[in-house]
């Protein structure tokens, strides 16, 4: 397991290096240095050939207009958003126009503070209030006004890491607090051209399709190749061991010729498998998406 622990991290070193190679030539500021996504998800799809379809319309300002939801080819609820200064409201077009959110946004448009009145569907919070660094990536969450999460973004701007409370008293904003389990994360060299989220932030509590919308922040600026939990809660849940879980998260790189990924694979199994051939890692099924150019 050191052994792999260490391959991993070498990795990611060379990962790092290929990044800074790849910036779309830019070498100005720190923000300037991030690369920035040059597409934006017109479909994301899961499942069979009856599965999850979100359609995404955007604003010319770059904002979420609306989202469609469907099921089995029929669209059964909408996220239709207005916008009013540093607010916005999300209603259902399919529901009587029924109110599923209200917004607070910040001076880059991003969700500070969501309450949710659409129910599941639309996120399991009542209350979601987030806050960002300078480049617009979350950093912390609360939901119903409980520190939830963290995410700690890389110098190339992506996540390095988020945050799951493994026990909750061990807590604090700290990222070293001791009750903190880690969700790592390794990339591909490739610039994330769509923007696509992959290994988001799921301890927001919002959906992965809200995400998508640009509200909870950027994506990471290169697409992800792995995902693996680091911190164990110990048998008698006192303390969370300083140790990797035994599995981990695959994703073959699957992107067009403008690196947008149109295919996002989860493969998930036991590190030795991995080592192996992630080939026979199990499957967990897969994510499709289309793209529009963003003007």
């Amino acid at each position: 397991m050191k052994k792999f622990i260490y391959a991993l991290m070498a990795f990611a070193a060379i990962t790092m290096v290929s990044c800074k190679k790849d910036n779309n030539g830019d070498d100005g500021d720190d923000e300037t240095k991030i690369a920035t996504a040059t597409y934006r998800i017109k479909t994301m799809f899961k499942g069979g050939p009856d599965g999850d379809l979100w359609s995404y319309t955007w604003n010319s300002d770059g904002t979420i207009a609306k989202v469609e939801l469907a099921w089995n080819h029929e669209v059964w609820g909408t996220a239709t958003f207005t916008y009013n200064g540093k607010t916005a409201v999300a209603k259902n077009e399919k529901d009587d126009n029924k109110v599923v959110y209200e917004i607070e946004l910040n001076d880059q448009k991003l969700a500070t503070k969501i309450t949710n009145y659409g129910g599941k569907e639309f996120g399991s919070f009542e209350t979601l209030e987030c806050s960002y660094d300078k480049n617009g990536f979350l950093t912390m969450a609360k939901v119903n006004g409980k520190l939830n999460t963290l995410q700690v973004i890389d110098e190339e701007g992506n996540i390095e890491w988020w945050g799951r409370i493994g026990i909750a008293d061990q807590v604090t904003e700290a990222t070293t607090a001791p009750g903190w389990r880690k969700k790592m994360h390794t990339y591909y060299g490739n610039v994330n051209a769509g923007g696509v989220h992959g290994e988001w932030d799921e301890d927001t509590a919002a959906k992965r399709w809200f995400y998508e919308t640009g509200l909870l922040g950027r994506a990471s600026a290169h697409i992800m190749r792995t995902a693996w939990w680091y911190g164990v809660v110990s048998d008698d849940k006192t303390q969370v061991k300083p140790e990797y879980a035994t599995s981990l998260a695959y994703y073959p790189l699957q992107v067009d010729a403008n690196n947008c990924v149109i295919k996002e694979t989860k493969q998930y199994d036991k590190v030795s498998v991995y080592e192996a051939d992630p080939a026979n890692m199990k499957s967990e099924g897969d994510t499709e998406f289309t793209f529009e150019k963003i003007q």
